[in-house]
């Protein structure tokens, strides 16, 4: 088998039409993921897993309930293509047909055949981290997930979209550009994901922090705020 050297990107596939042929467990690992990006899904199958038939029935994808057959409109399109059949033969009149068209195709079992893999990934809010590796071992690709998922729990969802309202809030009230670099700077130091992790779900003192950042957006304010944190774990810590 050939080495292929992969490129890695993430695709905003919001509303964009993504077809499935086949209806099985396969298919149904394919169609989560789908969804989950706000893909608009198309499955192409006679017989579809219950869970295809309640996703169905909750409007997050459609069902095509046919067997495959080439001339689909619905392929022609798409953006994305999955040959996720238990029968080899579709599957490679699938990949034959979308790459006529011209359309991006991954084919089950057959990463050799697929103009793209989809990589094992670990999703916290804003935080998407992704494992390949290549289709030489899909297992080790998960086993390598599921790590990940132990080291970067779902606390890094709460603290991105934090980080992310607070370099909001120091573009919007800080027009130096160097000054902002320095204190985006001093935030990474704070021990931010310490005080998230020890006040599970109380953040009341968010609020708070954001108050004292927007009185007085400055280098020293942020310093200042740095050592409230600390003060405010170990205070919880003694009280716990």
């Amino acid at each position: 088998m050939t080495n292929i050297d992969y490129y890695p990107v993430h695709v905003n596939l919001k509303n964009k039409p993504c077809v499935i042929v086949g209806g099985g467990r396969v298919a149904e690992r394919k169609a989560g993921s789908l969804i989950e990006a706000g893909a608009a899904v198309t499955v192409i199958s006679p017989d579809c897993s219950p869970q295809i038939e309640n996703w169905m029935q909750q409007g997050a994808l459609t069902i095509l309930r046919e067997l495959y057959g080439a001339g689909t409109r619905e392929i022609e399109q798409s953006i994305l293509v999955f040959a996720a059949t238990d029968n080899p033969k579709i599957n490679e009149a699938v990949r034959l047909e979308a790459e006529t068209l011209g359309k991006l195709v991954t084919v089950a079992d057959n990463t050799s055949g697929s103009s793209f893999i989809v990589p094992a990934t670990v999703r916290r809010g804003k935080l998407l981290i992704s494992v390949s590796t290549g289709g030489a071992s899909p297992t080790i690709a998960r086993k390598i997930k599921q790590e990940l998922e132990q080291v970067y729990g779902f606390e890094y969802e709460t603290y991105l979209d934090l980080v992310q309202e607070l370099r909001l809030l120091i573009q919007a009230q800080v027009e130096d550009i160097e000054v902002r670099l320095q204190m985006l700077r001093v935030m990474l130091d704070w021990e931010l994901m310490s005080l998230i992790r020890s006040s599970g779900t109380d953040t009341y003192w968010k609020q708070e922090l954001i108050d004292r950042l927007s009185a007085e957006p400055t280098i020293a304010r942020m310093k200042q705020i740095g050592l409230w944190i600390q003060q405010y774990i170990k205070e919880g810590e003694t009280y716990a």
